[in-house]
């Protein structure tokens, strides 16, 4: 108890700003060494240490709570002591919410957890700073039945216990019945008055107001992290063009970080978890200038917390927080590489001279603006005006058109990757998806035109797992075997007879059928005769990309092993007349 009482002084000196700890460069460099690790060894290297009260003390408010998601809630009671209740404050801030509704199984949760860390401390601060979250948790996870005449025998049902002989509790729910009543006896040994006072004035709680004014003084709190209201947080959204970046100067923050208070509370790991190398990341590694790297981790932070609350979503997972900071990371490059290509001395230039909300909202409306041509296509297009989905263009293709019309345009990687979709990070990320979103609309062309010389019949249109490969293959298929030119499929020994022509005098694998990629692409580009010399040479340098997948596709199989369920480019049917 003593001890208890010790830790709590500690604690409360801290928080009052007497002796504030702040972390050493070398404090802070273990720091993000050991965020390497697996929780549990972060747990154990902090434990380990001479110190580790003033190693958790010194971590900033996001610092200790990325520490805790990392190492895991299971485990977090040992960490939970350790920490302030401005600490702790951050924590519930960000766990117990759903949104604008406190979750009550979230803060029952956590509130067991800071009882097993240190009751007596959660006691005087929901006796304090975190009385409205007593009022509230109480008057929704207690029943309290009250007792005034001591003469009079009342048959008090199961599940109630007293310690006054006046208030009888019953906990609702049975999983937190022992914390709960655990946390009763602390208040009524630490205060019993105020331990009267607060179930006394349970009977006048009104719910709706009481969580209202808590999401009030919530949203207070967090916004000083950056965690701003959504109307305020979507902002960080709304496009910059590029041309402000040659005119905007910002203050010097020199002032501003040179004071301890303001460098008590600057994260470090937001900026090291961004998991990218890139030209600002490089900037941000090669930087002697501790003050500037200093704004930049601030500033940093802050913008992720606006992401995470513009997005709408609730950072209950170490993984949300790293994504967060990705985006942030990636999007931030991508003004910087339009600005000063890959020239850091330009690029720190530039950082000192905007903030990094304002470069995330230049790069986010690059990528915006080719999502608004990607939509402003996609209501006039051939394939949209039939009904036809993304997924009409395969699976690469129509990858990268669903990546640049979501909500928040992105880049398509592939299933094979680590992200299927990622935030654009570089020039050459739009580039491409520019240089595939034009090939798609040339292509959309051509199909309005070959359907309308061959009529595309409803069952065509309406197959499931139709793509525009055996449109294409299937007409030319039957162009090359001299049979009814139409998009319906072709027989099993048509298709062979087919891949037989294709490879010639070619007898093993790989077949390259370089005699036909020609033929290929004339044939269909006899279709856009009238088409002007951009669109006919980016038509042209398509059907030679989708020439390169069809080769790539049956290069290496056997006419003997073809097999018309696996066919993607040609649709084989029963019908030995087709």
């Amino acid at each position: 108890m003593e001890s208890q009482a010790k830790n709590f002084e500690i604690t409360e000196a801290y928080q009052a700003g007497s002796g504030m700890p702040v972390l050493t460069d070398e404090r802070r460099l273990l720091l993000k060494e050991l965020f390497a690790f697996p929780g549990r060894d972060i747990l154990n290297r902090i434990m380990n240490l001479d110190d580790p009260r003033e190693m958790v003390l010194g971590l900033t408010c996001e610092d200790f709570f990325w520490v805790i998601k990392k190492v895991g809630e299971e485990d977090s009671p040992v960490l939970l002591e350790l920490a302030s209740v401005d600490q702790w404050q951050y924590l519930l801030d960000l766990e117990i919410w759903e949104r604008d509704r406190l979750d009550i199984s979230h803060a029952s949760r956590w509130m067991t957890l800071l009882q097993q860390a240190d009751c007596r401390k959660l006691v005087r601060w929901l006796f304090s700073e975190g009385e409205y979250l007593a009022y509230y948790h109480f008057f929704r996870t207690l029943e309290v039945v009250v007792i005034n005449d001591k003469d009079e025998v009342f048959d008090i049902p199961d599940g109630f216990f007293s310690l006054d002989g006046v208030f009888y509790i019953r906990v609702l729910d049975p999983q937190y019945r022992e914390s709960m009543e655990d946390i009763i006896r602390v208040m009524v040994d630490e205060d019993l008055t105020r331990y009267q006072a607060l179930l006394l004035g349970l009977a006048g709680v009104l719910p709706a107001e009481a969580e209202e004014e808590m999401y009030r003084l919530r949203n207070v709190r967090l916004a000083e992290h950056g965690f701003l209201p959504y109307e305020e947080a979507i902002e960080v959204y709304s496009p910059l063009d590029p041309g402000v970046l040659e005119k905007e100067e910002r203050q010097d923050f020199n002032e501003i970080i040179h004071d301890s208070e303001i460098r008590a509370i600057i994260p470090l790991l937001p900026l090291s978890q961004t998991g990218t190398q890139n030209v600002f990341m490089d900037v941000v590694g090669r930087t002697g200038d501790s003050i500037f790297l200093e704004r930049l981790r601030l500033e940093f932070a802050g913008l992720a917390n606006q992401i995470l609350s513009a997005d709408g979503i609730v950072a209950h997972e170490i993984e949300t927080l790293v994504e967060a900071c990705k985006k942030g990371a990636r999007v931030i490059n991508l003004a910087i590489e339009k600005a000063c290509g890959n020239d850091l001395l330009s690029a720190e230039k530039l950082l000192r001279c905007h903030s990094l909300v304002t470069l995330f909202r230049v790069g986010f409306g690059m990528a915006l603006k080719l999502k608004w041509e990607a939509e402003h296509w996609l209501k006039g297009s051939w394939f949209y005006r039939l009904g036809l989905d993304p997924d009409f263009w395969g699976e690469h293709w129509g990858g990268i058109l669903k990546g640049l019309l979501e909500k928040r345009p992105r880049l398509y990687v592939g299933p094979g990757q680590k992200e299927e979709y990622k935030d654009f990070e570089w020039l050459s990320d739009l580039g491409e998806c520019l240089k595939a979103l034009r090939g798609l609309m040339v292509l959309d062309g051509l199909l309005e035109k070959l359907v309308e010389s061959h009529p595309l019949k409803e069952e065509i249109i309406h197959s499931p797992e139709l793509t525009f490969h055996p449109i294409l293959f299937n007409l030319w298929a039957r162009l090359l075997l001299k049979i009814e030119p139409s998009f319906s499929g072709i027989s099993l020994e048509k298709a062979k007879t087919f891949l037989y022509k294709l490879r010639g005098q070619s007898r093993k694998p790989p077949y390259k059928m370089e005699k036909f990629r020609r033929t290929f692409i004339t044939d269909f580009m006899a279709h856009a005769s009238d088409a002007d010399p951009e669109t006919a040479s980016m038509l042209e340098k398509t059907l030679s990309l989708i020439w390169e997948e069809f080769r790539e596709e049956y290069e290496l199989v056997s006419i003997s092993d073809f097999d018309g369920r696996y066919s993607k480019f040609v649709t084989i049917i029963n019908d030995l007349n087709s």
